[in-house]
């Protein structure tokens, strides 16, 4: 599994959605999405991220099993627990990206209508 794809199961197991981790550690939603996709996020921003999520560093970064221990104690792993899990994440996403794209259409909608008005 990739680095976004065990990102997303342990958001989805602290019931926390994407664009929270993008707010707390003061990321832009797109930026941080690409990192994590390509892997080419910073070794400060792991540590950040982990310390966030609150699990290990190292939990981002195991072969194979990846667990962790939750608040709770149990064990899990970044296996999903269905096999849509992933697609539901995949599709969550894609609707906060499509709603932060509207968002900066309107801006750009806005700026323009100003410039023409001179």
């Amino acid at each position: 599994m990739n680095l976004k794809g065990v990102v997303d199961e342990i958001l989805l197991e602290k019931n926390r959605p994407f664009s929270w981790l993008v707010s707390q550690m003061g990321k832009t939603f797109d930026g941080l999405k690409l990192s994590l996709t390509n892997e080419s996020i910073k070794y400060r921003d792991i540590n950040k991220m982990a310390k966030i999520l609150e699990v290990p560093p190292s939990t981002f970064f195991e072969a194979e099993s990846r667990t962790y221990k939750t608040s709770t104690g149990t064990n899990y792993t970044a296996e999903s627990k269905n096999e849509y899990s992933d697609l539901r994440n995949s599709l969550k996403n894609c609707k906060e990206m499509s709603a932060a794209l509207k968002e900066l259409i309107k801006d750009k909608d806005r700026i323009i209508a100003l410039l023409s008005k001179d």
